[in-house]
């Protein structure tokens, strides 16, 4: 199948304006998607994304959403913009998140920070897969495969983390919130497997986005930790980008409930 027939649905991603987000949308469009959903709290860098897809197709049509994942009120504004518009989401990528903040062990970490990195990255990613599924369940199964399996109403990826398996001293909330999202993609990967739309997970591992690269500008040290790796080299958001598309699209028709960890090889170090 040519590529102009490939990736024809609606495309939908929060944390679109940076990092994984930007790379995922960039993917999309790469793989012949043309109308695409980009929700982020940075308006401004959605307008910048929003640009970038343009240049790189100018059959692009995006709608952009400034949005809190956290908000239930926000994420029904951003879906019903993307349905509006275009009439469907087919393909849904919930990546927003934030990180620990501060990062300390469990008895010094203020209730207040604990909560925010609840109720964005576990509350935020459940409210906006809600969202997603009740949209889904309304559509007919109109996406085409590549592999003769039936036509399916749409698909699902929630990033979660390396952290999600593993874990560090002072990023317990993070931890947390990453695991709680493989229960839910395994919950809903059963709930919805009957109806036409799969969930699945990708866990990134260590990615150079720009969060991480404030982060050194700020003298934090990541060598050690890179070395750690298997591969000696930090990932690139285009790395987890391909395989975030991969599993939405119609490649991946018969994978549904995988933990897709994608961080060279990371995890089987002790």
């Amino acid at each position: 199948m040519s590529q102009e027939n490939y990736m024809k649905g609606v495309a939908l991603i929060t944390g679109a304006a940076s990092g994984i987000g930007r790379a995922t949308a960039h993917t999309f469009v790469k793989e012949g998607c043309s109308r695409l959903v980009l929700g982020d709290l940075d308006y401004t860098g959605l307008q910048r994304v929003a640009e970038e897809l343009k240049a790189r197709n100018a059959a692009v049509r995006t709608v952009i959403v400034s949005v809190d994942v956290s908000s239930e009120e926000q994420v029904e504004a951003l879906i019903d913009a993307g349905v509006q518009e275009f009439g469907a989401v087919h393909y849904a990528v919930n990546n927003a998140g934030i990180t620990s903040n501060p990062r300390v062990r469990t008895h010094e970490l203020p209730t207040s920070s604990w909560d925010q990195v609840v109720d964005v990255n576990l509350r935020g990613a459940w409210l906006c897969e809600r969202a997603e599924l009740r949209q889904m369940m309304k559509q007919e199964a109109e996406l085409k495969t590549r592999t003769g399996a039936p036509q399916q109403r749409g698909a699902i990826v929630n990033i979660s983390s390396l952290f999600g398996v593993m874990s560090h001293p002072t990023v317990g909330a993070y931890s947390a919130t990453k695991a709680g999202i493989l229960g839910m993609t395994r919950t809903d990967a059963l709930a919805y497997a009957a109806d036409g739309v799969r969930v699945n997970s990708v866990l990134p591992g260590f990615v150079k986005t720009p969060m991480v690269e404030e982060s050194i500008r700020r003298g934090a040290n990541y060598e050690e930790l890179i070395g750690s790796v298997p591969v000696r080299r930090w990932g690139h958001p285009e790395e987890i980008a391909e395989a975030v598309v991969f599993l939405v699209g119609e490649k991946a028709s018969l994978i549904n409930g995988v933990s897709l960890v994608v961080d060279g090889g990371k995890q089987f170090v002790a």
